[in-house]
């Protein structure tokens, strides 16, 4: 009985070891998968762990990295917003019209008519933390219709019939400071200064009374073909159309260089403001309004961001 029953128990001990032994091989056995029973079901795609660092789609990937660069880029580069010290260059066109208006030519004379002169040019910015450089090379046409003037203390018989052809080259700077309305929107403010060079000719041509002309402002007034062609004025004692001077047939006045009127260089000084736009880093315009030595004037820019 004895033997019996210690037999029993050897026999389940082994049995017991050998089913230990089986289920921990079952679970350590890589392939166990392989033997699930049908029916099992399997981990969702959308379970499935990130890409490791380094391969597609990951996040290291050098593709993702490279696009991802690009695009910061891309926004850096059309910002319109300055950085405080640094300097900005910009290349561009301006555009001036030019205004002598008939009150400035009366403080040296009768007469005169206002003359809008346009100028265009290009120019180069230099601009850092809100304060500009504008220089330009640009040239305007002060050219004028005939029209009567004589000086303010002359007699009638001094009118004469002033045609221009004069041309000014100048070179010139802006000094512009801004003042930030709006995120692209500024308000320029400040002086320009340069020197223009003249040319072209300035015509004068003695004149004599029309029917109906008016000798206190020449309107009316006729050029004269030549010496003693018209008849003597007895109100003032003088001789239109005389031989005081060879004023006839579209004379040319000579430079300051040969002992005429005519100015070899003329100043160009001039207070201004305006309008600034910077919609992009590569695109400035402006809006320019002065007064100065030639006048007033408007003008426009436009400059491509370097």
């Amino acid at each position: 009985m004895t033997t019996r029953f210690t037999s029993l128990l050897a026999l389940a001990a082994l049995t017991g070891s050998a089913l230990m032994f089986s289920s921990h091989a079952y679970a350590a056995d890589p392939d166990a998968d392989a033997a699930k029973p049908d029916g099992d079901e399997t981990p969702p795609e959308a379970a499935k762990p990130d890409a490791p660092a380094g391969e597609a789609g990951g996040p290291d990937d050098p593709e993702k990295q490279k696009n991802a660069k690009l695009a910061a880029d891309t926004d850096a580069d059309s910002s319109p917003v300055e950085l405080p010290g640094k300097t900005y260059r910009a290349v561009g066109l301006r555009y001036r019209a030019v205004i002598v208006p008939k009150f400035m030519m009366n403080l040296f004379g009768d007469g005169g008519a206002t003359v809008v002169a346009n100028g265009f040019g290009p120019e180069f910015t230099i601009r850092k933390d809100g304060f500009e450089y504008d220089f330009s090379l640009w040239y305007a046409s002060y050219a004028m219709d005939p029209t009567p003037f004589k000086a303010s203390s002359d007699g009638a018989e001094a009118w004469e019939i002033v045609q221009s052809h004069l041309k000014v080259l100048y070179i010139t700077s802006d000094f512009l400071w801004s003042h930030e309305i709006a995120s692209e929107f500024s308000v320029n403010y400040g002086l320009g200064a340069g020197l223009g060079f003249v040319f072209g000719d300035l015509n004068r041509t003695q004149a004599y009374p029309g029917s109906g002309a008016n000798s206190s402002t020449g309107a009316g007034f006729l050029p004269c073909a030549g010496p003693g062609n018209a008849p003597a004025n007895p109100s003032a004692g003088g001789q239109y159309c005389g031989n005081d001077n060879n004023h006839y047939n579209g004379y040319a006045e000579p430079s300051w260089a040969n002992g005429g009127s005519k100015p070899i260089v003329f100043p160009w000084l001039a207070l201004q403001t305006g309008l600034r736009w910077k919609p992009h880093r590569n695109f400035i315009a402006r809006l320019d309004a002065g007064f100065g030595t030639s006048g007033f004037f408007l003008g426009l820019g436009a400059d491509y961001g370097l």
